[in-house]
């Protein structure tokens, strides 16, 4: 492990993240609050990259370009957070980084958080956001990436397209970084439990009370909305999974190669012991940066 790595290890370790997740519900969303007092929409204003803000189903939508006019390809690129959680200013650092090795235009949604809405008006707003870009980019054009829950939204969309009856093309690529998963049977209950000594930052709590959040009342939200991995994966060509060896998440894994065969789905993983949570999109230090390359290069072709 590069020193890096394990300093960012042993400073998840002291900051103290992860008890946070096993707070009472009351205490949880206070702090989930205080979060995202800093988080959430931004249009930077340097010269790294062309930004546009783009209204969808009334949120906002940032678009990134390399240069004037539009790509041939885009991706559309979820950020993580449990649904409840915001994006920082350090995403948008990565996704320029992601525009420059792709040549593909990034539209990054702003979507729904499940602290006000349920998860299927996030579905419904990034279902849109990827119909749009079907219409602009054409059909074979577009793929999803996401870390988190933004990894099972970008597998997720693939299964609301299969609830349409008019669907559209499937994703050009689906990269998954650590995709949420509310565990929905034993095997995967017990995985996760034994991931979560060695997960610096996501206690096993959260994989379950997160569930009440995303229902956020609601009594007809489709099972692969919470259980990503149960989704129907009909039509889709490709899915790239990347998770540490160490983290709550990688609990999830079977179920998601289980999803794949059962649909034809080829798949990759890219796994790596003693990483943090989400590791591969902070492109700091070596292993990261090393298996961020490779995404970019599955997302580039």
């Amino acid at each position: 492990m590069s020193f890096l790595a394990s300093l960012i290890n042993a400073g998840m370790k002291i900051s103290g993240i992860k008890k946070k997740y096993s707070l009472p519900e009351n205490e949880f969303v206070q702090e989930i609050k205080k979060m995202n007092q800093n988080r959430g929409f931004y249009l930077p204003n340097n010269k790294k990259a062309i930004y546009k803000e783009h209204m969808v189903k009334g949120n906002k939508c940032l678009i990134v370009q390399k240069k004037t006019g539009r790509a041939k390809r885009a991706i559309l690129y979820f950020f993580g957070g449990g649904m409840l959680i915001g994006p920082d200013k350090g995403d948008i650092d990565v996704i320029v980084k992601l525009v420059n090795k792709t040549d593909c235009d990034v539209w990054f949604p702003m979507y729904p958080l499940c602290l006000e809405h349920s998860i299927v008006e996030t579905y419904e707003m990034v279902y849109e956001c990827y119909k749009q870009m079907i219409g602009l980019y054409g059909g074979g054009n577009v793929s999803t990436c996401g870390f988190s829950s933004g990894g099972a939204l970008a597998i997720g969309i693939a299964s609301y397209n299969n609830t349409k009856k008019e669907k559209l093309p499937m994703p050009r690529h689906i990269v998954a970084v650590s995709p949420g998963e509310v565990p929905w049977n034993d095997n995967e209950r017990k995985a996760m439990k034994q991931h979560n000594k060695t997960d610096m930052m996501v206690d096993y709590a959260f994989m379950e009370k997160v569930d009440k959040f995303m229902r956020h009342g609601r009594k007809d939200v489709p099972d692969f909305m919470i259980y990503t991995s149960k989704g129907n994966l009909t039509g889709v060509d490709n899915i790239h999974f990347v998770y540490s060896k160490d983290e709550v998440l990688y609990g999830a894994k079977q179920n998601f190669i289980d999803a794949c065969l059962k649909y034809n789905v080829k798949y990759t993983i890219r796994e790596r012991p003693k990483m943090i949570h989400c590791y591969a999109m902070l492109p700091y230090f070596r292993e990261a940066k090393e298996d961020f390359d490779e995404i970019a290069q599955i997302l580039a072709v």
